[in-house]
């Protein structure tokens, strides 16, 4: 059933205070657990797995748009459209057209669980665990179909072609669709930002564009490409890594190990998981680490703004917004 809560959350708190010269509030939002969320358009979505809950919410009114109480058994994408929202569940091995009301409009069930899925140029490809792909509009009328040489564990979009990676394959560690499988030397190519796949166990990046590969430290956890610079975190040094040009530009430490990293406006945010910490700099020479909620999952960029940020904490379903002047 579709609850709209119209204006500002009624049932949220907010609280504002100033951390050693930051300003940052806390709003309630009624979702824990949710490991990923789904941008689109200024909002962010977010999935209760337990309680199978999803709400979509606008990061500049901190309001809540929209919330359906049950949307899957374990969903792994949500897709924006002008009338409703496809919704992506691994485990019930489909994919669901639902309204902004709440309601299903159109269900396809595939014969194998569902490894992953992205959307491009209207279209949305869901890749299942036995290498097959299904392409679907948002009206889930499937487009096509494709098998790949395997059984790959992540699917991406680089330069608009659609590729899967294969993770400690001896053989191949990349396909791109209707191209032979490859061999580029990454063990665990898991993240891809800008240009750069990422072998995060490995601590690799393999550049796609040039075909060059630059060596970083194992076990990378995130990474983020503003345009111009490759950010990408490490947890095992403590460091971030800052690469253009098929090299690395400059490094700087951070007091805990980075989960997670983006560039907002000048500022450099990592977020620390297991110690509930946002760090903050500008040129690394100066990282100051400031409180956050239980397990911050996600740092998002408030529209219009280059000096406020929000983090998401699942565990206990706050959002966090930290203002800097």
């Amino acid at each position: 059933m579709q609850k709209f809560l119209k204006i500002f959350l009624f049932a949220i708190f907010l609280v504002n205070l100033t951390l050693f010269g930051v300003n940052v509030e806390k709003v309630f939002l009624g979702v824990k657990y949710s490991f990923e969320s789904f941008q689109s358009d200024g909002n962010a979505i977010f999935v209760d797995p337990f309680n199978k809950k999803m709400i979509v919410y606008d990061l500049s009114s901190k309001s809540i748009v929209s919330s359906l109480d049950y949307v899957g058994n374990f969903v792994i994408g949500v897709y924006q459209s002008e009338n409703g929202y496809v919704v992506v569940d691994k485990t019930g091995h489909y994919i669901s057209k639902i309204s902004k009301q709440g309601f299903q409009v159109k269900r396809v069930v595939l014969r194998d669980k569902i490894q992953g899925s992205l959307l491009q140029d209207n279209k949305i490809y869901i890749l299942l665990e036995n290498g097959e792909l299904y392409v679907f509009d948002t009206n889930l009328n499937q487009v096509s179909t494709y098998k790949f040489s395997d059984s790959p564990d992540y699917i991406f979009s680089w330069n608009k072609k659609i590729l899967v990676t294969y993770q400690w394959n001896d053989n191949y560690d990349v396909e791109f669709i209707n191209e032979k499988p490859r061999k580029i030397g990454l063990m665990t190519p898991s993240i891809l930002v800008g240009d750069l796949l990422i072998d995060t166990r490995g601590g690799q990046a393999y550049n796609l564009k040039t075909g060059k590969t630059i060596t970083l430290a194992p076990y990378i956890s995130s990474g983020f490409y503003d345009g111009t610079n490759h950010y990408i975190a490490c947890m095992s040094n403590l460091t971030v890594y800052i690469v253009k040009n098929d090299s690395v530009q400059s490094s700087f430490k951070v007091p805990y190990p980075p989960t997670a990293i983006k560039k907002i406006g000048n500022l450099i945010v990592t977020l620390s998981a297991q110690h509930n910490k946002v760090m903050v700099t500008v040129d690394g020479k100066d990282v100051k680490a400031y409180e956050t909620g239980d397990n911050p999952q996600e740092i998002f960029k408030v529209k219009n703004s280059q000096s406020v940020f929000s983090v998401y904490c699942s565990d206990n379903g706050y959002m966090y917004y930290y203002h800097f002047k």
